[in-house]
Order: structure tokens, then C-alpha cells, then sequence
């Protein structure tokens, strides 16, 4: 019974002086009386279910049970009953491993996710180069459905991905729907380096930079990618935000704050109203700018291609975003598991919130999907990419017409 109670310390502070006295007045035993407020009387009510539970378990179950074990079955239904795709409980190791993927090293299969509410489905959004998914024939636009013949909705992505990390060397069974087709891979554990940041100098002298994830290195490595387009006096830029499901807002304001003027990148509201903007100083590269969008571009990804709309620096090139206008916390508790929750939506420099929207390119250009299918879009090679190639011709046909 006092373990039920330890949870609600989480929630309020005031209830942990009650617990041992509040324990008779649940059980309805004698005891002598306390005073407490209505709200805290009125929590307590909530929780009474869960601790009346726990006593029928404890006093009539035929086996033992590990509570510690029921106690984080739980929470996982808590966070669960919000109905919120991107809210969850994370036990000691599910913390672990989102630690591990925001540093960038973990070992699994290579592969990022996005959790889709609009089918609520898992789907693959990035195959790293090089990784076990890659090496097996998995790709961009899979729907992961089932992990070791266990289905997973997008609501349960998480654990599906604490099934596909493990050690090294261990074998993992991913089922994935492509085309109205299941296809099964068996895929081999392998430690993973994520590489957040990509750059190169096209042919006519274009800088060209992709942008897998807001994490880790990422900001340094589009620093060096902007020094370099620096040192060549490149004719543009394009910044690859395709397949981008978003990450670490600090990381992405810091990454605007390199190419966007003086102001505010995005604002952030709360359920009290409470508004938090987030903003750059005057200091950036100025050079004609490019960015690709498509519909796996998601949250953060959403942010940089916003602001850049809104400031005019920019042409948004490829298809409509996803449409990821909320935000969400992580915080680790002293056990070290830790909950990640959706606190605030976010706007555009203009004001514009995109849930559920998402935002419209400039210039709509669709992939050729005969290209994609022998390719695959992770491989696609630049002169078969057509939203990359009409990036560089809106980019480069000033020059030519000054010409």
C-alpha cells in the first residue's frame, strides 16, 4: 500500500507527510484524524481505486506478485490514458536508450521512426547508411507492424524500439508493410553512429546540406558545413529537411540563429497561456536559400522551415510538411526512468500553428516514384531527385539570366 502512495509524491510534495497517516483511512482501519486540504483530499480519491487494487492483489492473488513491477505497468497506462501519440513513461531502460539516441551511439538497427496519428502506424523515416536496415533492404516509408511477431501501433513505438536495441550480434525479426505487402527482415544488431549532419558542394557551385535530425553534434556539424560554403563563396544554399522528424528545439533555435536576421524563430504556448519565444540575433549567413520539405518533415524540422518562410530568406521546395505543431518535456527521475510529455504548442514567427496542418512548399515538386522504386529515397542519386534538382535550377537561373 505505501508503494502506491510513493507515486503520488511525484505529483504533490504535501501528500508525503500524509501517507502513513492517510494509509488507516483507506484500509478503514481506526486511527487518529488529520486535516487536509479539499484538493489534497480530493487527489487522494483519485488514487483510491489504484491502492484498493493493490490490496485486493496483495490480500488475494494466488502467487506473489512484484509490485515494483505493477507499480511501472501503471504509469505506462497512465501516460498511455492521455491518448497522446507522443506522450510517454519511460522505465530505467527505455531512459536509457532515449539517452543514448539524443548523444548519438546505441546499438540496434539503424533506423529512425516517427509515431503517425494519422494511421497510427510506425514509420520509417530514415535508414542510416551503412546501418543493419539498410543492409537487409528496409527503407524510407516502411510501417513498421509487428517486432519479434508482436504488433506495435504507433502508440506503442517506443517499446518497439526498446525490442529492436539490444546487444550486438543479436537478431531482431521486423515486419514491415510496404505497398499493401508485409515484408519480413531479419536483422542483425549492429552499434550505430548517427550522423546528424551532411554536407557537400554541388556542380555549379551550390552548397548542399542535409539535416537528418535537431540532436546530438548537429549543430556543429552545420556550423562546418556553413564555414565551408563560406570558404567557397558558393552561389546558394539548400538545406535538406526531408525525412526530418524534428528533435532538440535548443538545437534547432541554434541552427536558425546561422541563417535567420534578427527576431523571434518560434514562440511556444502553454496550457495557462504562458508564451515563451525563442530568438536570434542579427548575425547570420545571407545567401540565396533553398529549403526541402516533404511529408515526413516533422516538429523542429517544422520550426526552421517556418521561420524561414515567414522571414522571406528562403523557397520552401518538395511537399507539405507533417504537421507536428506540439512540443514535449523529458524529465528523469532520481530511479532513472523519466517521461517525456507533450506541454505546448508552437508558432511560426507569424503566429501560424501547423498541428495537424503542416505547412505548404513554395514550389510543389513530387519525387518520380519510378525513381524511388528502383532507388529507394534514401539512394536516390542527385540528377533522379527531382525536388533537389529544382532546387538547384531556382537557385542557379538568376545567375543565368544576369548572364
Amino acid at each position: 500500500m505505501a508503494l502506491c502512495l510513493v507515486a503520488l509524491m511525484v505529483c504533490t510534495s504535501s501528500t508525503q507527510a500524509l501517507a502513513a497517516s492517510m494509509l488507516p483511512w483507506l484500509t478503514g482501519e481506526e486511527e487518529e484524524t488529520v486535516t487536509i486540504t479539499r484538493e489534497e483530499y480530493e487527489r487522494l480519491l483519485q488514487f483510491e481505486k489504484l491502492d484498493v487494487l493493490m490490496d485486493l492483489v496483495d490480500s488475494y492473488y494466488y502467487e506473489d506478485v512484484d509490485k515494483e513491477q505493477m507499480l511501472e505497468s501503471a504509469a505506462l497506462g497512465l501516460i498511455a490514458g492521455i491518448g497522446d501519440v507522443y506522450s510517454t513513461y519511460y522505465t530505467k531502460e527505455d531512459m536509457e536508450s532515449f539517452n543514448e539516441e539524443t548523444e548519438g551511439e546505441y546499438a540496434g538497427i539503424g533506423c529512425q521512426l516517427l509515431a503517425d496519428p494519422s494511421d497510427q502506424m510506425i514509420t520509417v523515416t530514415r535508414v542510416f547508411k551503412g546501418s543493419p536496415a539498410e543492409k537487409v533492404g528496409m527503407r524510407t516509408g516502411d510501417k513498421i507492424v509487428y517486432v519479434n511477431d508482436v504488433y506495435y501501433s504507433a502508440y506503442e513505438m517506443d517499446d518497439a524500439v526498446n525490442v529492436m536495441r539490444g546487444e550486438p550480434g543479436g537478431t531482431v525479426k521486423v515486419t514491415v508493410l510496404r505497398d499493401l505487402e508485409t515484408i519480413d527482415f531479419e536483422v542483425t544488431r549492429e552499434i550505430v553512429n548517427i550522423n546528424y549532419v551532411e554536407y557537400d558542394i554541388l556542380e555549379g557551385n551550390v552548397g548542399y546540406v542535409i539535416v537528418y535530425d535537431f540532436l546530438g553534434n548537429a549543430y556543429e556539424g552545420f556550423a562546418e558545413a556553413i564555414d565551408a560554403f563560406r570558404e567557397a563563396d558558393v552561389e546558394g544554399m539548400i538545406i535538406d529537411l526531408r525525412n526530418n522528424g524534428g528533435g532538440l528545439v535548443d538545437v534547432c533555435v541554434e541552427m536558425a540563429d546561422l541563417i535567420l536576421p534578427e527576431g523571434v524563430v518560434v514562440s511556444m504556448r502553454d496550457k495557462y497561456d504562458y508564451v515563451e519565444e525563442y530568438k536570434v540575433d542579427d548575425e547570420y549567413y545571407d545567401v540565396p536559400l533553398v529549403v526541402l520539405v516533404n511529408g515526413y518533415s516533422a516538429s523542429a524540422s517544422e520550426i526552421l522551415a517556418g521561420a524561414v518562410r515567414d522571414y522571406g530568406v528562403g523557397t520552401l521546395v518538395g511537399e507539405k510538411t507533417f504537421g507536428k505543431g506540439v512540443v514535449q518535456s523529458a524529465l528523469e527521475f532520481t530511479d532513472g526512468s523519466g517521461i517525456k510529455l507533450t506541454t505546448a504548442r508552437y508558432y511560426t514567427p507569424n503566429g501560424e500553428c501547423i498541428h495537424e496542418v503542416g505547412i505548404e512548399p513554395d514550389v510543389e515538386v513530387a519525387l518520380d516514384e519510378d525513381a524511388v522504386t528502383i532507388y529507394g529515397i534514401n539512394n536516390l542519386p542527385h540528377d533522379e531527385d527531382a525536388q533537389l534538382q529544382e532546387a538547384i535550377r531556382l537557385l542557379l537561373e538568376p545567375q543565368e539570366e544576369a548572364e
